[in-house]
């Protein structure tokens, strides 16, 4: 397993473990992303990727272990103070206020620092100027793409240092997965961390700074996103196979 210690991690499980019931289904998983870092966390579906986003966001609490937020334990705390800190889980599947317009959409993501709005708007519309261009359209007869962006938008807005995205590929066409991907990697350049679970290994891989296989709610290897990606271990319990992987893998929904 490569070294994916980071000298000043902005995020740092370290022996986490999930119960649901008597079922254990994160169990002993550490791992740490740094500053401006896009983190993977890559696995069949009900590996556990999801409950360990969950669990850092507050959604779900852990039997055992520490969660640490730049160096503060944030495992105890309530959703609210986790986000209040500049943590924001965008879920997948999350929708729009469809009968609302898009700027009202955003206003909502900062309920925490209203005074904050005007400064968090220009950034986003600086990365995002399709909303700019939509700020008074009503977000529900948007594309699929656009909702998308809303929903990114409306995390961001809260003030987010750090972003817990979920499938975020889910059903996009490959010119939005692109615009997806090059957005990314933007919010890196300006100083927020990512941490990414899904379905698409291989453009996922491509992009992450340091990345997790999960198997059975453990992490079985780490290492840099393409180092990982040919990886023996991760091409087997992805792919059956050893080769170059397809760039979408489509596991049946689990409860996890």
């Amino acid at each position: 397993m490569t070294d994916t210690s980071h000298p000043d991690p902005l995020l740092a499980l370290q022996s986490v473990s999930v119960c649901f019931g008597t079922a254990r289904v994160v169990n002993q998983v550490s791992l740490q992303v740094g500053v401006r870092q896009i983190g993977a966390l890559v696995g069949p579906n009900g590996a556990g990727k999801t409950t360990i986003l969950k669990t850092v966001a507050g959604l779900l609490k852990p039997s055992e272990g520490r969660i640490s937020f730049a160096g503060t334990p944030i495992e105890s705390l309530q959703v609210w103070e986790i986000v209040e800190r500049g943590v924001v889980y965008v879920p997948e599947g999350m929708r729009v206020f469809q009968e609302m317009s898009v700027l009202e959409n955003l206003e909502i993501g900062a309920y925490l620092d209203r005074r904050a709005i005007p400064e968090r708007l220009e950034m986003i519309f600086h990365l995002l100027p399709e909303l700019r261009e939509k700020k008074d359209v009503r977000a529900g007869i948007l594309s699929g793409g656009q909702q998308r962006m809303v929903t990114l938008a409306r995390g961001l807005m809260s003030g987010a240092r750090l972003l817990l995205l979920d499938d975020p590929f889910q059903e996009l066409s490959p010119r939005v997965f692109k615009r997806f991907s090059d957005t990314f990697r933007s919010l890196k350049e300006v100083g927020i961390t990512l941490v990414i679970a899904g379905q698409h290994v291989r453009r996922i891989l491509h992009m992450a700074d340091v990345a997790y296989l999960i198997e059975d709610g453990r992490v079985s290897i780490s290492g840099e996103g393409r180092d990982l990606l040919h990886n023996p271990r991760l091409q087997h319990t992805l792919f059956g196979t050893v080769g170059d992987p397809p760039s979408v893998f489509h596991l049946p929904k689990t409860l996890f």
